[in-house]
């Protein structure tokens, strides 16, 4: 199993409960009192717990790629058309296979 997800406050909150569903460990801004934090911070919240980010802002590609700001680990998800039923099954499908230590950035 994979390392928590941590998805920021542009992920839905019916996908992360879609998620939960499947059997993963999700923690979201809203759960963790960070809503409304910079990018960065909440970047840096996620490498402080070694979890995952899963994010549908892609600023957070910039940081991670342009600043190479330190990062434990991105997914991106294009929502654009996306109903929560294809992001659930797409995010649950990329973790089933997802190494547990693997921090890559990932483009779903």
């Amino acid at each position: 199993m994979t390392r928590p997800l941590y998805c920021d406050e542009s992920i839905w909150i019916p996908v992360a409960d879609g998620l939960r569903r499947r059997g993963w460990t999700v923690r979201t801004a809203r759960d963790e009192g960070t809503l409304g934090e910079p990018d960065h911070e909440q970047l840096r919240y996620a490498v402080e717990n070694d979890w995952l980010l899963l994010t549908f802002d892609d600023d957070f590609l910039s940081l991670v790629e342009g600043e190479e700001l330190e990062h434990t680990g991105v997914i991106y998800v294009q929502q654009a058309g996306g109903q929560i039923g294809d992001v659930v099954k797409t995010v649950d499908e990329h973790l089933q296979y997802r190494p547990h230590d693997d921090r890559s950035i990932q483009y779903l």
